[in-house]
This record gives C-alpha cells, sequence and structure tokens, in this order.
C-alpha cells in the first residue's frame, strides 16, 4: 500500500541531494514485502523479477536498492582496478622499493 505525501524542502520534486526524488513511501508486509511506487519504477526503469541489490545502515535506519545491473557493472570497474594493483604488486620487487626511496624527495633538516 503506497502513501503519497506532500513532501517540501529537501524531500520535494527537486530531490534530496542533486537529482534524487522521493516518489512517496510504502509499508512493509507480513512477508516483508514492499511495493516500490509505480513512478519509481516507472522512471527508473525497474521491471517485475529484476533483482535489486539491498544496503542497509541500522544505525541510521536506512536501506538502500541499487538496481542489480547497476551493482554488476560497478563491481566490473571495481575489479579491474583490484586487477591493475594485483599485477603491479606481482611484478614488484624488492629493488623496486630501493629504487622508490632514492628517487622520493628527502626533507631538508634545519638545525
Amino acid at each position: 500500500m503506497l502513501h503519497k505525501h506532500g513532501l517540501g524542502g529537501p524531500f520535494g520534486s527537486h530531490g534530496m541531494h542533486g537529482p534524487g526524488k522521493c516518489y512517496g513511501s510504502t509499508v512493509v508486509g507480513e512477508r516483508g514485502q514492499v511495493v516500490i511506487p509505480a513512478d519509481a519504477r516507472d522512471e527508473l526503469g525497474i521491471q517485475a523479477g529484476e533483482k535489486l541489490v539491498v544496503f542497509g545502515n541500522p544505525r541510521r535506519g536506512m536501506v538502500i536498492l541499487l538496481k542489480g545491473d547497476i551493482m554488476a557493472r560497478f563491481t566490473e570497474v571495481l575489479l579491474s582496478k583490484f586487477s591493475f594493483v594485483e599485477k603491479m604488486f606481482k611484478e614488484f620487487t624488492p629493488g623496486d622499493l630501493e629504487t622508490f626511496e632514492d628517487q622520493a624527495p628527502s626533507e631538508e633538516r634545519k638545525d
């Protein structure tokens, strides 16, 4: 069941922060299900059966849903960066550290 509220201020039609938007509110059913408002589903392209990743912050009482395909793309980019770093470490030798230390600017001491 969806309840629309005339939320003004930071939750108005211009969004919470930048392009964000409040689509209304929903109620958690007995089986833990929530209905995502039709406007949100339409604007965000959420289809029936689509996987969503659920994040939360218990201390702040926040729940965030992220479309699964967006999370998959984010993970791919993140892992590609990790593989780059991993490759650097595999090619790294102790002699590289000495070279790096020799090239690093030294602090001038004032006595």
